[in-house]
C-alpha cells in the first residue's frame, strides 16, 4: 500500500485534520426476524492461512534512477525485495497444515499487469501444494492511474488491469470457483470447506480512478453490492452455512482516532457494515490495507451479536507477517502469527533490516513534512522519531508504550513545535492504544465473542 503524500501531510505532520466527505448511509433491507431467531450455524473444523498486501512488484519495471528513488523515498514498503519476500512466504505457507489461503487485496505495487501476472505465478505454487487460494482486489490493484515503469529520471505508463481482467488473471484463485458473483463489483461467495461460506467482498473505488492520478484509497460499498451482501448472508443463514468474510478495508476502528486521522483505511459507513455482518453471524472478517497486525471486536448488546475484524499486516512491511487460523469442534478459533525472517538477500538479518527500513522511512517522511510548517530540522527529527516508533509498534501488534516513555512530547522545544504536538497528539497516542483482544496470538470463542 503506497503511503499517500497527501495523507502524510495530514497525519504525520500532526497539524491539519483529515477532511471527511459526508455521504448518505446505505440502507440495508429489513432484517428477517425468523432468520435472526435461528441458531447460528456451526463452524466446521478447519485450518487456513491469511496473508495480505504482498504488493508484488515486477522489478523488470525498474529499481534504479531518480524516478524510482523518488517513489521509494515516500514509501515504507520493501518493494525491491517483494519477490524474495513472497518466495519465502510461499515456502513457509506450503509447509503449514492448512487447506486454503485468503489474500485480502493489494496484490501488486500499483496494478501493473505484469506484476499481477507475477503474483498469479506465485499463488499457483500454493495451489500446486494443495492449498486453494482466494483473493479480492485492494485499492492499488484495478484501473490504477499510477502503473509505471521507471527509466532514469522518468516514469512511463505501463498497462494496468480492468475489473474483468483482474477476475480473469485470478480465475483459479476464487473467481472460477465462486458459487455466486456480485454483478456490481468483484465480490463473490465461495465454499472453501463444506458448510463454510467465504464472502470475498470488494469495496474498492477503482471505477472512480483517474488516469495519471493516484488510486483512491478510500472504500465503500455501492447500494447494489450492499444489497447483494445481505442477500448472500440471508441465503447462508437459510442453508445453515457458517460464514467468514474477507475484504481489503477495515470494518471498524483499530485504534482511537483512526477514523479522524486515517479514515480512508476503514470502509465508509463502517458501523452499518459491521452490524450487518454481525447480525447474520459472520463473526470473523479478515482485512488488510493499513499494514498492521491488529484485531478488534464490535459488539451489539441489543442483539447479543458480535464480529471480529482481524487485520493482517503487509508482507512487504515489517514485521512481514501471515496468520494461521484453526477452528475446532468447540467453536474456538486459534490464531497464530508467523513472520518472514529471512530472504535471499538478507538470510540472517532480515527482521532487523525490515524494522530499520520501516522506522527510518517513516521518520524521514515525517520530518520532511513537519519542516514544511516552519519547524527547525533538529526539532522535526525528534518529533518524527516519536511518530515512527508509534507506527512501527502498531504495525507489529500488541503494542505497549514502554514504562517511562512518552508517546509524543515537545518539552523544551519551540512554541511552534508545541502547537504541532497539541494539535495531533491524539494520533500518536492512539497508535499506542492497543484495543482488545491480543493481536498476534489469541484464541477467540466464536460462541461468546470472548478470548484467551
Amino acid at each position: 500500500m503506497k503511503i499517500l503524500w497527501r495523507a502524510l501531510n495530514v497525519a504525520l505532520c500532526l497539524v491539519l485534520a483529515v477532511g471527511v466527505v459526508a455521504c448518505a448511509a446505505p440502507k440495508p433491507q429489513p432484517v428477517d426476524t425468523e432468520l435472526l431467531g435461528k441458531e447460528a450455524a456451526t463452524y466446521p473444523e478447519v485450518s487456513f492461512i491469511v496473508f495480505s498486501d504482498p504488493h508484488i512488484y515486477d522489478t523488470s519495471l525498474g529499481t534504479e534512477g531518480k524516478a524510482f528513488e523518488d517513489y521509494i523515498a515516500n514509501d515504507r514498503k520493501l518493494l525491491r525485495e517483494s519477490g524474495e519476500i513472497l518466495e519465502s512466504a510461499m515456502e513457509m505457507i506450503k509447509a503449514e497444515k492448512a487447506s486454503f489461503v485468503l489474500v485480502p487485496g493489494d496484490l501488486t505495487k500499483d496494478g501493473e499487469r505484469v506484476s499481477h501476472e507475477l503474483c498469479a505465478k506465485y499463488l499457483s505454487q500454493l495451489e500446486s501444494a494443495g492449498k486453494q487460494v482466494y483473493v479480492v482486489p485492494g485499492n492499488h490493484d484495478v484501473l490504477n492511474g499510477h502503473s509505471f515503469k521507471y527509466v532514469g529520471d522518468n516514469k512511463e505508463r505501463v498497462p494496468n488491469v480492468k475489473p474483468e481482467e483482474f477476475a480473469q488473471i485470478y480465475a483459479e484463485f476464487g473467481y472460477k470457483k465462486a458459487l455466486f458473483r456480485d454483478p456490481a463489483s468483484l465480490s463473490y461467495v465461495a465454499e472453501p470447506q463444506k458448510g463454510l461460506w467465504l464472502l470475498a467482498l470488494d469495496a474498492c473505488r477503482y471505477a472512480e480512478n483517474v488516469e495519471g492520478e493516484e488510486s483512491i484509497t478510500d472504500g465503500k460499498f455501492n447500494p447494489q453490492t450492499l444489497q447483494w451482501i445481505e442477500e448472500m448472508l440471508k441465503k447462508a443463514a437459510m442453508e445453515d452455512k457458517a460464514v467468514i468474510a474477507m475484504m481489503h478495508h477495515g470494518i471498524m476502528e483499530h485504534y482511537p482516532s483512526q477514523e479522524k486521522n486515517y479514515g480512508a483505511y476503514i470502509v465508509d459507513d463502517f458501523p452499518v457494515v459491521s452490524k450487518l455482518l454481525a447480525t447474520y453471524n459472520a463473526r470473523l472478517v479478515f482485512t488488510g490495507h493499513y499494514h498492521a497486525q491488529d484485531i478488534t471486536v464490535e459488539r451489539f448488546p441489543e442483539t447479543g451479536k458480535f464480529v471480529f475484524d482481524i487485520e493482517t499486516g503487509s508482507l512487504v512491511t515489517y514485521p512481514c507477517p501471515y496468520r494461521v487460523v484453526s477452528i475446532d469442534a468447540a467453536q474456538k478459533a486459534a490464531i497464530r502469527t508467523e513472520r518472514v525472517t529471512k530472504i535471499k538477500s538478507h538470510p540472517t538479518d532480515f527482521p532487523q533490516y525490515g524494522q530499520a527500513y520501516l522506522e527510518g522511512g517513516i521518520a524521514g517522511i515525517a520530518s520532511r513534512t513537519i519542516q514544511k510548517y516552519g519547524i527547525e530540522a533538529a526539532e522535526a527529527d525528534v518529533l518524527a522519531k516519536h511518530v515512527a516508533k508509534a507506527f512501527v509498534a502498531h504495525y507489529s501488534g500488541d503494542e505497549k508504550l514502554p514504562a517511562g516513555q512518552i508517546a509524543l512530547s515537545a518539552e523544551g522545544m519551540s512554541g511552534r513545535a508545541k502547537l504541532v504536538v497539541n494539535n495531533r497528539k491524539d494520533l500518536v497516542e492512539g497508535l499506542w492504544a492497543d484495543l482488545e483482544p491480543q493481536d498476534n496470538n489469541v484464541t477467540l470463542d466464536l460462541k461468546t465473542g470472548q478470548w484467551q
